[in-house]
């Protein structure tokens, strides 16, 4: 039974020893589990507090009342600078920027200037500084400060930007142009026709003329380059027209006519004179249209002219003021015509006249029929009008014609028409006719003819060319008699 007992407790021992080993297990993990979670806790907080640390490191960083580091608006780094402190350091560089702007025009001893305040320039360096300070200031906090930390190493640069209106120099310029330019002045010629030296020719000047958008366009291309400082201005030479050479060549006489007044009245002399008087040292320049009646004026008592005989509308010779102005108008009309000048108007009398070849005539009547030639050459031409004796002239001054060359001019009958017989008008009343049996030729009557009038010009001697000048008609006249029968013899 003994043994029995020692074996009984063996068994118990035996048993107890397994679970004792797990109980130490449990125990050791339990353990090592709340080790872990108190380490892992640990390291969480200790994170949580890092976080908390580094969040408060990026606001600081962030959070600042300055311009970051690292940005600059042109060449100046403005990291570390309020806004206002900015604003002073740029405004004050701008200024100088600005008054740099600065160009003086000279010419000759004058001088004008021209600054930034006068193209409106200025620099948008404000909006530069609000800009900067924006930089980075938007987004989620370790954007910015990751934003901001790039800045720090890698620089942020801001260009301001130059505005100016360079038309608000434009009337500036127009009116420096004004100052400086001056219109050439001709040289003139005055014509005395009764001197022995008959011409007086003043020197010609050169003008001056600033091209205003030539001057525009170089000062803003100076601008666009910055390019300020002087500038020399070099306005154009503006030649004039007529030179003095030019006008020397105008003194030649082209032309000369005459016509005698021997078989004239005192009275009809008189008035072909005073016509002629009133042209006497005429000037007519390129283009301008000579005409007789305007010229010469109304013929009246009150202008100087006197009563001769007139061809009158019905043909018939009658004194009138004025008689004898159309020997004057065919004078002037002949020396034009040997001076090539444009006829621009012109009437054959009524019946071929004495004084000039047939074809060759020119009446005129104050009101009515004119005498006009235009001066169709480069330079003026001059008339000359004076008598010798009983002898009128006229003479041409102009540029004289090449080789020595002159017109000379002629006429032809191409046909002629009979005069019609006259007509017999009974004077009853005994106005032209007092004595019975007489009679009075009141319109003579006259042939009628066709007429070609030619001009001709040589040089040298040789013809070069003939032209017509016109082709006149003058009509045949029937003569006008009046008279009264004889009485009858008782």
């Amino acid at each position: 039974m003994g043994d029995i007992h020692v074996n009984t407790a063996e068994t118990v021992s035996a048993d107890s020893r397994p679970g004792k080993k797990r109980k130490i297990v449990i125990i050791t993990i339990i353990v090592t589990l709340l080790i872990g979670i108190l380490c892992f806790a640990g390291y969480e907080v200790n994170k949580i507090i890092e976080h908390k640390k580094w969040i408060e490191h990026m606001t600081e960083v962030v959070d600042v009342p300055v311009i970051y580091e690292g940005i600059w608006v042109d060449d100046i780094h403005l990291g570390g600078m309020s806004i206002e402190e900015a604003k002073s350091v740029l405004a004050e560089r701008t200024r100088e920027s600005l008054e740099e702007i600065k160009f003086e025009l000279i010419h000759n001893d004058k001088r004008w200037t021209i600054t930034y305040k006068d193209i409106g320039a200025y620099i948008d360096w404000d909006k530069k500084i609000d800009q900067a300070y924006q930089i980075a200031r938007e987004g989620e906090l370790e954007e910015r400060y990751n934003r901001i930390k790039e800045i720090e190493a890698n620089g942020v640069r801001l260009k301001t930007s130059l505005f100016y209106n360079m038309n608000l120099v434009r009337n500036t310029l127009e009116s420096i142009a004004r100052e400086i330019s001056y219109d050439p002045v001709d040289a003139d010629i005055k014509f005395f026709p009764n001197r022995e030296n008959k011409f007086e020719i003043t020197e010609e000047k050169s003008g001056l003329t600033l091209d205003v958008d030539s001057l525009f366009n170089e000062l803003a291309e100076k601008m666009k380059n910055r390019e300020y400082g002087e500038l020399a201005l070099s306005p154009d030479e503006v030649l004039p027209k007529v030179t003095k050479a030019q006008l020397q060549k105008a003194t030649h006489r082209i032309a000369v006519f005459s016509t005698s007044v021997a078989t004239s009245t005192a009275d009809r002399k008189h008035n072909v004179r005073l016509a002629l008087s009133k042209i006497n040292g005429y000037r007519l320049d390129p283009g301008e249209v000579f005409s007789f009646n305007e010229t010469v004026g109304p013929r009246t008592a009150k202008t100087g002219f006197r009563s001769a005989p007139v061809i009158m509308p019905d043909k018939s010779l009658q004194d009138d003021y004025g008689g004898g102005v159309c020997q004057s108008s065919s004078t002037v009309y002949n020396a034009a015509l040997r001076a090539d000048l444009e006829i621009v108007e012109r009437y054959h009398h009524s019946f071929p006249i004495a004084y000039v070849p047939i074809g060759l005539d020119a009446t005129v009547s104050y009101g009515g029929a004119d005498l006009k030639f235009r001066n169709n050459k480069d330079l003026p031409i001059f008339i000359r009008t004076y008598s010798v004796g009983d002898n009128v002239y006229v003479e041409i001054y102009g540029e004289k014609f090449p080789n020595n060359g002159e017109i000379s001019c002629s006429s032809t009958v191409k046909s002629v028409v009979p005069a019609p017989a006259p007509k017999r008008i009974l004077d009853k009343n005994g106005k032209y006719v007092r004595e019975p049996g007489g009679q009075y030729e009141y319109v003579k009557s006259r042939n009628g003819y066709r007429v070609t009038s030619y001009k001709t010009y040589y040089e040298n001697g040789k013809k070069i060319w003939t032209k017509v000048i016109a082709n006149d008609y003058y009509r045949p006249i029937q003569g006008i008699i009046y008279y009264r029968p004889a009485e009858k013899a008782e």
